[in-house]
């Protein structure tokens, strides 16, 4: 990555290290007499206990952006591998700090097994970002950087996907909420058909921001999204980490990289293909049809009126709401990626939905409803909008009069 696409990273790098503080040191509250005693004493105090699995997986995790961004950082400066001896090093200084000020924090244990997971995150972070440093090479990344397309109807899509990933925007703070988002790692469950599903959303979403931005920009505007969900989801309640998700984000740059490297048109069928299955998946797992057909709800969005509107705002699944809006969002902006026609698009997006819809007549697990459909609808009408951007950017040339109107 280009030294100059780098300058968001200081202040990413602050940002974890807030976070790693407050993590480390909350709830803030000083033992009685703390203060009394020197640094000896609080050195005297620290020793190896012993830590859950779960915290031990946490110690590890906490540190391992800190060494991805320090390295980022350093590599501008230093050459790779004093750079990784350096990240490391800091990294275990900040750790051995904050192990020392536990001491005098009351709820917490001081641990040299913690510092030695903190120094361990560090070194992974530090050798994710070299990863991450060879694989923006491999890009070929151009040194000045060209007007980009800024797609809006990439915007949209984009917007859709920090909607469900963010659900419900309430932000949570304390210390309880880190370890619970973190407890899904503790004993993890990955299965390889939503590991997939998760790289094809992710992709989808890179492709997306490569229509937004430059290409000289695409990595970071990667690493910036990739940040925002994670760090996101650490904050905000009822969200915790998706294993699957990580590993479909391991996998993620260098299956990137290689579609950087393809030709357009291979590029686009393999991501349209990615994403039809993904979406059939999506709406028919687990596939148990079975007779007989339930009853199919013509009423969209009964709660609201059955439960009044201020209690169905917060009892209503935004999740699954917003997630339904991505999923149809995606497949559509997959579809006039690959260069299909917006009419065409659209009807195979209604289509796809309809069908399925009545599908769910005969899966238990399912409510057939109009409101999926519904959502299509108004997912088709946004993008819509934006079909005269979307002309000159997949063909090159201005949308015709007629083709405006449509």
């Amino acid at each position: 990555m280009p030294t100059r696409s780098r300058s968001f990273i200081p202040w990413l790098l602050i940002a974890v290290i807030a976070l790693i503080a407050y993590g480390s040191l909350y709830p803030f509250n000083l033992k009685a007499g703390a203060l009394n005693h020197g640094a000896l004493d609080a050195l005297r105090e620290l020793s190896w206990a012993r830590a859950g699995r779960g915290d031990r997986i946490a110690n590890v995790l906490l540190y391992l952006p800190l060494g991805f961004c320090l390295f980022l950082w350093l590599s501008s400066h230093l050459r790779r591998s004093l750079a990784v001896f350096v990240t490391v090093t800091l990294g275990s200084l900040l750790s051995f700090s904050i192990e020392v000020t536990q001491v005098y924090i009351s709820s917490r244990v001081p641990s040299l097994t913690d510092l030695t997971l903190n120094a361990l995150g560090t070194l992974i972070g530090a050798t994710a970002g070299v990863g991450w440093d060879k694989m923006g090479g491999l890009m070929q990344l151009p040194r000045r950087a060209e007007k980009p397309h800024r797609d809006p109807a990439a915007l949209l899509l984009i917007v859709s996907w920090l909607l469900w990933r963010l659900a419900p925007f309430v932000p949570h703070f304390d210390l309880g909420k880190l370890k619970a988002a973190l407890q899904p790692l503790v004993r993890p469950q990955i299965d390889l058909s939503s590991t997939l599903i998760w790289l094809t959303y992710w992709l989808v979403i890179s492709q997306a921001l490569a229509a937004l931005v430059s290409r000289a920009h695409t990595l970071e505007a990667l690493l910036i999204m990739m940040a925002a969900v994670l760090v996101g989801r650490l904050i905000v309640a009822n969200q915790t980490f998706v294993p699957a998700e990580l590993v479909a984000l391991i996998a993620l740059v260098p299956i990137f990289v290689l579609m950087y490297r393809m030709t357009p048109g291979p590029k686009r069928l393999l991501l349209l293909a990615a994403m039809l299955a993904a979406f059939v998946f999506e709406r028919l797992a687990p596939f148990t049809f079975a007779g007989p057909a339930q009853a199919f709800d013509f009423w969209p969005f009964l709660a609201w009126f059955a439960t009044g509107f201020p209690a169905a705002v917060t009892s209503f699944d935004w999740i699954e709401f917003f997630g339904t809006i991505f999923v149809f969002a995606a497949l559509l902006w997959v579809l006039r990626f690959a260069g299909v026609s917006f009419r065409l698009a659209a009807g195979i997006v209604m289509a796809l939905a309809c069908v399925t819809e009545v599908l769910h007549l005969w899966l238990p697990e399912r409510v057939a409803s109009i409101t999926d459909p519904l959502i299509a609808l108004a997912v088709v009408l946004a993008f819509r909008y934006t079909q005269h951007q979307q002309r000159r950017m997949f063909t090159g040339r201005p949308a015709s009069r007629r083709e405006r109107i449509l």
